[in-house]
């Protein structure tokens, strides 16, 4: 079976699946499972129209470990747990999955897995055109310590308030060895990195185009990766992705990726989107600690913030939670610094298109706060307006904006090296 980015999987009560180039299909009762394969974790949604409970095991008894999933109120066609038996997984934690009817009202899924990982279950209640879903992540036991402390506070929340329903059962935990986070210093100058941060991804489409359908996270990547190549071809500087394809990845934990590799930039790239298709051209934002600068910043903030619910990570509150995981980024030099940077990208960006408004804006973004970290946003254009959207299909259009943000890096640092100084 080919599957590309992702691997998707439908199933159903009766109806026959029908194989095609990315899924199973079938109707009735929805039952989906999708598998996100990422560079350092793997994540798996179970996605259900009616509610369901579940209880959670991790065997290392033996090998294979096993992931077993008990999940009650749910029935499975013979069928599709057949073609699930089959199915191989291209993923480095997951080597096989497997399903069945071990109970009147309670189905079983068995992940195989080709190494121990560290295991995460949670629910997440419907939102954004999604059902009921089940979420598990699988992330590496060498993964940073930090990241892990973090993550385990922010889905303490949900565990807590599921906890009298679903259970998670570890037969026997594993530490997770210590990592080394990146280091500045040393001889020689000091390389500029910066970690540019393609918008939403996996569960979370961002942004749809009203034309084409176009995804805001495809998009995002897409001149993401044109811009890391820019910066990376560039002796002294350094780019580091937050996601380097299509999966999921929460807010904080972007912000955090700057944190810990010490950066001296982050840039978050998005497309944005209206409630009037007339709206049109690229924006940049920074981060207030105040109010937002207009209405509109203040519901881009708002939408973006969203993307962890729509994505799955269950909490009560995003910008919350943000500065609970993050320490907000406070420092009055590098909220200058994050002014003097959004003014120089959006003066190359009035170079290649238009723009929408010609000042850097202000809201309360939670992905831009990355503790003493200067930090914007690019939004790159609407794609609720069709020409803007047709603009950000075109691979040469892309690699204008890649350019513009790459041209007003350079012009910051240049303008004011006191950045890699006092860094």
């Amino acid at each position: 079976m080919s599957i590309l980015r992702r691997d998707l999987l439908l199933g159903a009560l009766s109806t026959p699946l029908v194989l095609n180039a990315e899924a199973l299909l079938a109707a009735e009762n929805k039952l989906e499972l999708r598998l996100w394969p990422g560079e350092d974790s793997s994540r798996v949604t179970i996605e259900s129209g009616s509610k369901f409970t579940y209880v959670m095991q991790i065997l290392r008894n033996k090998h294979p470990y096993r992931v077993v999933l008990d999940i009650r109120g749910l029935r499975l066609s013979p069928d599709f747990a057949k073609k699930l038996k089959a199915f191989r997984p291209r993923d480095q934690f997951i080597s096989g999955v497997r399903a069945g009817q071990f109970k009147p009202d309670v189905v079983r899924v068995v992940f195989e897995l080709k190494k121990d990982a560290a295991v995460r279950a949670h629910s997440a209640k419907p939102i954004a055109g999604y059902a009921y879903r089940l979420i598990v992540e699988l992330d590496s036991l060498e993964a940073d310590p930090m990241d892990r402390i973090v993550q385990d506070s922010s889905v303490r929340q949900s565990n807590q308030a599921a906890a009298r329903s679903n259970r998670i059962i570890e037969n026997k935990p594993q530490p997770a060895p210590s990592a080394k986070p990146t280091k500045r210093g040393g001889k020689g100058p000091e390389t500029l990195i910066v970690v540019i941060d393609p918008g939403h991804g996996g569960e979370d489409p961002g942004a749809v185009g009203r034309t084409y359908k176009t995804y805001e996270k495809r998009v995002a990547l897409q001149i993401s990766q044109l811009l890391a190549r820019n910066i990376n071809g560039t002796r002294g500087m350094k780019a580091i992705l937050t996601r380097n394809s299509d999966v999921f990845i929460p807010l904080y934990k972007r912000a955090g990726l700057a944190v810990k590799n010490r950066a001296h930039l982050f840039v978050s790239v998005h497309a944005d989107a209206w409630t009037k298709t007339s709206a049109h051209g690229s924006s940049v934002f920074t981060l207030s600690i105040g109010g937002a600068s207009s209405l509109q910043a203040r519901w881009l903030a708002q939408t973006q913030n969203r993307s962890d619910e729509i994505g799955g990570l269950e909490f009560k509150n995003v910008a919350q939670q943000a500065r609970s995981t993050v320490v907000d980024m406070l420092a009055e030099t590098k909220l200058r610094y994050g002014m003097q940077l959004g003014g120089e990208v959006l003066g190359e960006l009035s170079k290649v298109g238009t723009l929408h408004h010609d000042t850097v804006e202000s809201a309360q973004f939670a992905v831009l706060k990355a503790q003493g970290v200067p930090s914007i946003l690019v939004e790159t254009g609407f794609l609720s307006n069709p020409d803007d959207e047709k603009r950000l299909r075109d691979p040469a259009h892309q690699k204008r904006i890649a350019n513009a943000i790459f041209r007003g890096i350079c012009n910051a640092v240049q303008d004011d090296p006191s950045l890699l100084r006092g860094a």
